[in-house]
Order: C-alpha cells, then sequence, then structure tokens
C-alpha cells in the first residue's frame, strides 16, 4: 500500500532532525579544529581541504539529489563552519549585487562577512593590510579578454592567487521607465562592450556612459529619469528596477574568472593550476625558448598574455598559467628552467582549478 502524503511527510521531519543532529556533531568538530588552529596562528580557510571536501561528498553521492546542489549545500556548511573559527573578512568589487559580489558569495557562501570597496586597487589594498582576509578580483572574461587593472595590480603586488571562480554571465537591461523613454544606459565598459551588438541594434540612440561598476550603474538608473543600466538580475531586485530585457549579451558563452587573493599560498590538491609572471630578455627567439620547457614537460598551458611593463616602451611582461602546482617535481624543475630564462619571474600562486562551467 501506498504510504499517504502525511506518512511522507512525517519520514521527512524524521530525518530532517537527523541531518540537523548531524551537521551540529559536525559543528562541534569544527569548533575543536579551530581551537588547535588557533594555537597554531594557522589560517581557517584552507583552500586545498575545502577542494578535497567537496569532492569526496560528491564522490559519495548516488542520487536523487542532484550533485551541484549537494555540493551548493556544503557550501553554506563550510561557510558556517568558517565563521565559527574565526570572523573571516572578504573584499570584492563593490557596491552589493555587482558580479564579483555574486563570485565573491559563491566562493564563500553567506556565513563570512563581505566588504565592498569601489575599485579593484582597493581590493588588493585590503588584502595587503590585513584588513580583510581574502579578497576577490575579476582577472579575464571570455569574450573581452584580461581585466588590465587585476593585471597590473599583480605586477606590483606581493599577494598570492589561492583560489578561482569560475561564473557564467548574463546581463539585463534594467530601468525604472519604458525602453523607449532610455537615452542612456550606463555600466561598467567592460560590460557595455560584451553587449555592444544586442545595443547597437535595440537602442540605437542611446548614449552609452562607463561608472565604476554594475550595482552603480543600477544605483543611477533607479534616481536618473530616462537612465538604464546593464546589470545582473540581482542588482535589478536590489534597487527595484525592471527587468527591461535579459539575456543581451553577445555571446551566449560569455563567462568571466575571478581569482581569490590571499597573503598566504595553497596547498597541492588532485586538479591544480598554477599562475606565473615572467620578464623575459629582449632577445629574438626569447617567448618561443620561454615555453620550450613547457613542451618538454608535458605541461598544458592554459594561458599567455603578453602585458606592457608600462617601465620602458616595448617591454612587456608575460603572464602564464598552467595546469599542475608548482610542488609537483616536473614542474619545479621547469620553473627552474624559465627563472634562467628570464630576468624576472615571480610564482603568483598555486591553486585549486575551478569547476568548468558547462
Amino acid at each position: 500500500m501506498e504510504k499517504s502524503l502525511d506518512q511522507l511527510r512525517a519520514a521527512i521531519d524524521a530525518l530532517d532532525a537527523k541531518i540537523v543532529e548531524f551537521i551540529n556533531a559536525r559543528a562541534q568538530v569544527v569548533a575543536e579544529i579551530g581551537k588547535i588552529k588557533k594555537a597554531k596562528n594557522a589560517e581557517v580557510y584552507v583552500p586545498e581541504r575545502e577542494k578535497a571536501v567537496y569532492d569526496k561528498v560528491a564522490a559519495l553521492s548516488r542520487g536523487p539529489f542532484p550533485k551541484e546542489a549537494l555540493v551548493a549545500v556544503y557550501r553554506e556548511i563550510m561557510s558556517g563552519s568558517l565563521a565559527m573559527e574565526k570572523r573571516v573578512r572578504i573584499s570584492y568589487l563593490g557596491p552589493d549585487a555587482s558580479f564579483s559580489h555574486q563570485a565573491a558569495r559563491l566562493k564563500f557562501g553567506s556565513s563570512v562577512e563581505y566588504a565592498p570597496v569601489l575599485g579593484i586597487d582597493a581590493v588588493f589594498g585590503e588584502v595587503q593590510a590585513g584588513r580583510v582576509d581574502y579578497g576577490v578580483v575579476p582577472i579575464e572574461n571570455s569574450t573581452e579578454g584580461s581585466i588590465s587593472d587585476t593585471l597590473d595590480r599583480l605586477i606590483e603586488s606581493s599577494l598570492k592567487i589561492c583560489g578561482e571562480i569560475l561564473l557564467a554571465i548574463h546581463h539585463n537591461l534594467i530601468a525604472a521607465c519604458k525602453r523607449e523613454e532610455i537615452k542612456k544606459v550606463y555600466s561598467k565598459g567592460t560590460v557595455l562592450a560584451q553587449c555592444k551588438a544586442w545595443l547597437a541594434s535595440n537602442l540605437p540612440t542611446a548614449a552609452l556612459v562607463d561608472v565604476g561598476s554594475t550595482t552603480q550603474a543600477a544605483q543611477i538608473a533607479k534616481k536618473e529619469r530616462g537612465a538604464a543600466a546593464v546589470a545582473h538580475e540581482e542588482a535589478a531586485r536590489t534597487y527595484g528596477l525592471d527587468i527591461i530585457a535579459s539575456g543581451i549579451e553577445d555571446s551566449p558563452h560569455n563567462a568571466t574568472r575571478f581569482v581569490v587573493l590571499s597573503r598566504q599560498d595553497a596547498g597541492r590538491t588532485s586538479s591544480d593550476k598554477s599562475s606565473i609572471m615572467c620578464a623575459i630578455k629582449n632577445r629574438p627567439g626569447a617567448l618561443v625558448d620561454l615555453l620550450l620547457p613547457f613542451k618538454a614537460n608535458q605541461i598544458n598551458l592554459t594561458q599567455v598574455v603578453p602585458w606592457p611593463s608600462k617601465k620602458q616602451a616595448w617591454d612587456y611582461f608575460f603572464f602564464i598559467d598552467f595546469e599542475g602546482h608548482r610542488t609537483e617535481a616536473h614542474i619545479a624543475a621547469t620553473l627552474r628552467l624559465v627563472e634562467e630564462m628570464c630576468k624576472e619571474v615571480r610564482i603568483l600562486g598555486s591553486y585549486p582549478k575551478a569547476t568548468p562551467i558547462a
């Protein structure tokens, strides 16, 4: 005989009681770990341990609950655990409801403390000064390329990259007026560039205005008559604006990679990525020679970006991302060869690879 709805709900209630009991039992163990870390003055956020927990949870699941949803549940459990061990503060390019805010919450959950700042420079500064524990900044977009402010600051900074976040980016035209009343469209310059074809086709006479963030654009659109913003749907909810059109990005595969800044390096996991910055010697074939050791040691390069040093005309740094951790023997040997060829080499960090966007 099939169980009644009331019986099934009673079964769920009983299971919920057990889940809560186990979560609190886990929290008691977390509290003990926190005491040990405090005594050793150790970091409470350990990227390699975070990845190990997510991987193990996903591997243990046999369904039918979706693995992505299970990992999301554990993200909040891990977030609550961090907050139990220490008051963890995360800085990001704000204000609230920006894409950087969304990326930070995707990484650290809702239990930590967030500190929005106006500018990528300010995120670096907050982490460097120790006023926050970690910072989240965008580093590249799949359609517009590298984020110049972030690469410029990485050249100067001693901070490490200890993690990355991949975020699918969907843009919306939001406003407090009708589409035919829109005279100006505000957003961050890179965001406007990601929607330039749609905007040219649908709002050909509107002026496009570059501002500091998508959230700032939403704030302006709320106050200024005939103004609209290109922003995330969360910004529309936060500031009480209507979504005039959704999904207006020119590429359906638009995504941004963010990195987590730290004063500490990350340990090794089963699936890592490393970032380095090189200043090569100015001679014919220097770049080719620089890349040959990676090929010889079968290290997969995921990105090579030339970047002006701004110290001398036509003098470039190269940002190189590759698979693997700096402590692996074949990678350490490769980096020693690279150092011999360059005027300067800096390891920006080795960190767990983010889960690819489907």
